[in-house]
């Protein structure tokens, strides 16, 4: 390390070298770092590509999960969900008992640790929608049916503005290996957030098991305000919740 001297100062790398200010002082020394011809090569490095190659596998899957829910995700905000997904799935692939480390996947982990994962960071739909909700998958008919019975002024805690609600399913089959979709969506009828009768949720969207043995769902909350007459949503999505609730294997 070496301090610059001189009127002008510089920041960045020249050469070999790298430039720097650090505590107030310019700076100067040799450019380290490890070679990507080294990093790819030495054994001793054989970890380090290991951790890379799996963090891989987990961003690529998260884009494709990412990709088959997109409309539905356009109705919240999600912009720490990417990373947030892609840790969520390296737990997955570190379950994998049948490929050893670096080539660990998704599709042979755990995928059931999915479950529960919220795309709004910020408004999560257990603590938004208290009503039990169920899924049944049927696979002689390929179809998700998302139910619940909703008493709107006890079961959802409802922003202030919001007027209505209503409760949006989605479903996807997911072949990870090939990089292949399919998926469906439902949204239910609006209701009242101050109705305190019960109201009867039943959503059902197709799933294709001939695709993949892979298939996730999502259940999702979406707030609304009435104004004369037209439905308008609520401050661009910020407290609708999307909650990946549940997989399924059809094996």
């Amino acid at each position: 390390m070496a301090r610059q001297k001189g009127i002008i100062k510089i920041q960045g790398k020249i050469g070999g070298m790298s430039f720097y200010r650090q505590n107030g002082e310019y700076l100067v020394r040799e450019a380290g770092g490890v070679s990507a011809e080294r990093m790819r090569t030495d054994p001793a490095f054989a970890r380090t590509r290991e951790n890379q190659a799996e963090f891989a596998e987990a961003g690529r899957q998260g884009k494709l999960i990412r990709t088959a829910f997109r409309n539905s995700l356009a109705g919240a905000p999600t912009g720490s969900s990417a990373a947030r997904l892609t840790q969520r799935l390296m737990k997955v692939l570190q379950a994998d008992t049948t490929n050893g480390r670096g080539e660990r996947t998704v599709s042979d982990g755990d995928l059931a640790l999915v479950t529960g994962f919220e795309f709004n960071g910020k408004a999560g739909l257990d603590s938004t929608l208290f009503s039990e909700v169920s899924l049944g998958f049927d696979d002689t008919a390929e179809e998700l049916t998302v139910s619940a019975s909703v008493v709107p002024v006890t079961d959802v805690v409802a922003p202030a503005g919001a007027t209505h609600f209503r409760v949006r399913s989605a479903v996807a089959s997911l072949d990870f290996g090939e990089g292949k979709l399919k998926s469906a969506f439902a949204v239910s009828s609006e209701f009242g957030v101050k109705e305190g009768t019960a109201q009867a949720v039943s959503l059902v969207t197709a799933y294709d098991k001939a695709l993949s043995a892979h298939t996730l769902a999502l259940v999702g909350i979406e707030f609304l305000q009435e104004v004369n007459g037209m439905m308008y949503p609520l401050r661009n999505g910020a407290f609708n919740a999307l909650q990946l609730r549940g997989y399924h294997s059809a094996v």
